[in-house]
Order: C-alpha cells, then sequence, then structure tokens
C-alpha cells in the first residue's frame, strides 16, 4: 500500500505537471489539502517537506509555499546587468528601492572607488525580483562627484546600467566580482523572506568605465534556489 504521503506528493506534482498549478503559483494550504486528502497536518506536511527537498517547491515565509520558478543561469566570463540577465532567461525583471543615502567613504571604499577616505558618497540599498518573486538584496555605493549628477539617475529604476547610460552617458564596459557564501541576518531573512541563517550567495562587484574609472561597488546576497552561477573552463595547454 503506498503512503498517503507520497499520494499527496504524486497528485501535487501531476497538477504542476499538468499545468494546473505553473511556476511561481502557490500551491494549496496544508488546510485545504489536509481535508481534500482527510489526513492530518503532519502527513501533508511531510509531502511537501519532501518536494521542498527535491527543489520543486519554495517555502516563502509569511506568504505560503509555491511551486519553483525556474532557477535564473548566469556565466561568468560576460557583463551584463542582472536585468539584462534575467531577461535574456525569459523571465521578469524588477527592483524597489529600499533607501538612498549620502554617507563618506571608509578607508577601504575609497581605496576601490579611486577616491579619499572621508569622500562623500551616495548609499543604495535595492531589493531585486524575478517575477515578482525576491531574487536579491544590493547595497550600492556610487562616488558622489561634482561631475556626476547623481540627483537625476532614478534608483528606483530596473536597470541601474540603462539608467547610467541614459542619464550621464556611462558605459560600464568591465566588472571585478567575488563570490562566496553567507547566512542570512535578521534584515536579509525578512527582505528575502526566507529564514534567518538561511544559506546566501554573496556577490561583490566593482563596475567600472571603458577607462577604467571604478563607478559602482556593489554588495549583494542572493537567493540560491533563484539565482545559479556557472562558468566554462578549459585546460590551459
Amino acid at each position: 500500500m503506498t503512503p498517503l504521503y507520497i499520494e499527496i506528493r504524486n497528485f501535487m506534482m501531476s497538477q504542476i505537471m499538468n499545468g494546473h498549478i505553473k511556476l511561481g503559483e502557490k500551491i494549496p494550504t496544508e488546510r485545504e489539502l489536509m481535508e481534500l486528502f482527510g489526513t492530518s497536518r503532519m502527513t501533508v506536511r511531510h509531502a511537501i517537506d519532501k518536494m521542498v527537498d527535491d527543489g520543486v517547491l519554495t517555502r516563502v515565509v509569511g506568504r505560503g509555499t509555491f511551486v519553483s520558478s525556474e532557477k535564473i543561469n548566469v556565466g561568468l566570463n560576460i557583463l551584463k546587468g542582472f536585468s539584462e540577465e534575467i531577461e535574456e532567461s525569459g523571465h521578469v525583471p524588477g527592483a524597489r528601492l529600499i533607501s538612498k543615502t549620502k554617507t563618506t567613504a571608509d578607508e577601504s571604499l575609497a581605496k576601490m572607488l579611486h577616491i579619499d577616505t572621508g569622500a562623500p558618497v551616495l548609499k543604495v540599498i535595492r531589493l531585486r525580483y524575478v517575477d515578482n518573486l525576491e531574487m536579491a538584496l544590493t547595497v550600492s555605493f556610487f562616488p558622489a562627484l561634482r561631475a556626476l549628477d547623481l540627483e537625476a539617475v532614478n534608483f528606483g529604476a530596473v536597470s541601474i546600467y540603462k539608467e547610467l547610460l541614459d542619464v550621464l552617458g556611462l558605459v560600464v564596459d568591465k566588472a571585478d566580482e567575488t563570490i562566496s557564501a553567507v547566512t542570512a541576518n535578521g534584515e536579509q531573512a525578512k527582505l528575502l523572506r526566507v529564514n534567518k541563517g538561511a544559506a546566501l550567495l554573496f556577490l561583490s562587484r566593482l563596475s567600472m568605465t571603458s577607462r577604467s574609472v571604478p563607478i559602482e561597488f556593489m554588495e549583494g546576497v542572493f537567493r540560491p534556489d533563484r539565482y545559479v552561477i556557472t562558468k566554462e573552463l578549459f585546460r590551459k595547454g
């Protein structure tokens, strides 16, 4: 006899495969599945837990459980803005401006941006979306130089690279990027709708113009269930 939690899992898989529940959509609540199968919350939760472990479903804190969207797969060999990467993957990018404040550069930031320690910088915090689902939280620093009219830039726009080009005539041609892993702190967990302590990708990027002039230093945390990085390797010689 097939265990009931497997029957629930098979039912859910058929609903997804047949298109009755689409990618990114919320699945029925635990109570609805309990009533449908006449079973306990523990059994329903066991079935859902297995599907989450398999990557089929994604839990979003405070919102429910959703069918996992296709992960955004990006390469490391070509410089693109995050919105470009998402659009080229066939998805819809989005952004929300959390805050924009003026501050000063410490020694480390000043060195990266090629400015003096204590020089003014603009700090911009943004929440990035893919298909209306939270993907990343980014913190960017821009040198507040007199030659740059940063107040004219719409930092709530989906693509900052496009804004820099359209408004300031700046082309971001190159970037230095590093990637590592971190765990979500309280604020990150709340904004990205993950559990505190959940694993996140940490990405830092120094973006430059064609003349190697630094224009932005960004640090971001990304949900690894929605953002994947690949790299093509060749053996030397």
